[in-house]
């Protein structure tokens, strides 16, 4: 009789404990949540070196999710591509406590670029070759057509500007802002000089600091923080 009350206050323990753990496993956003923690789950299609708040986080495998956890609240993950040397996407989120999530779908746009040895560079998508550096300085639109006439190239139409964007998938610094383009380019400003007009006296320009591209009526005659980056010559 001793021995099998012994044995059922064993067995009840050893469940209880058990339970618990599998709790815990099954359910790791509550944990995080309760703790004051943010959980991630990172999923990349291309292989890259994971950052969170400038803190390494490891290789991130192409098309394997990682989990991280860290300190709530606001969350720049960065994902460095090890393929392509300077090739970085970034994502922000606002996460104080509990899970999130960061999907990088960026092996097509870190190939879709490449630097050529007479200062350009290919865009394989839209087969457009573009000069790497803007002009760098403030320029207004008329001089800006000139600037990459004298080059032997041409202004970019709103369109073409606006295909440059990266949609966070890529970036460059573009003065004191980070711009959402590849790389490669050489930026001064966010806001380029296109081709297209509108109305007698206008010029679109277009912003490629920000989520997605922006295109602005500016005056022709502005010379206010706005660049020409020229499509090259064929």
């Amino acid at each position: 009789m001793g021995f099998a009350k012994g044995f059922a206050v064993l067995c009840v323990i050893g469940f209880a404990s058990s339970f618990n753990v599998s709790a815990d496993e099954a359910d790791p956003c509550d944990a995080a949540y309760k703790a004051g923690k943010a959980r991630f789950t990172v999923v990349s299609d291309a292989n890259c070196k994971l950052s969170v708040n400038d803190q390494p986080q490891g290789t991130l495998a192409a098309n394997q999710e990682k989990a991280v956890t860290v300190a709530g609240g606001k969350q720049v993950i960065n994902c460095a591509s090890t393929e392509v040397a300077g090739a970085v996407a970034r994502d922000e989120q606002q996460v104080e406590a509990g899970c999130g999530s960061a999907s990088f779908e960026v092996a097509s746009f870190w190939h879709r670029f490449a630097a050529q040895k007479n200062g350009t560079v290919k865009d394989a998508e839209t087969g457009l070759t573009w000069l790497q550096s803007d002009n760098g300085a403030d320029i207004d639109w008329k001089r800006a057509q000139q600037f990459c006439a004298g080059k032997g190239g041409r202004l970019p139409t709103k369109d073409e500007l606006k295909a440059l964007h990266s949609a966070g998938k890529n970036s460059a610094p573009c003065g004191e802002y980070p711009c959402m383009v590849s790389n490669l380019f050489r930026l001064t400003s966010r806001f380029l000089w296109s081709s297209t007009t509108f109305g007698e006296s206008d010029a679109i320009a277009v912003g490629l600091a920000g989520a997605g591209p922006a295109a602005q009526s500016v005056k022709q005659t502005n010379v206010s923080g706005t660049r020409a980056l020229c499509v090259a010559a064929k």
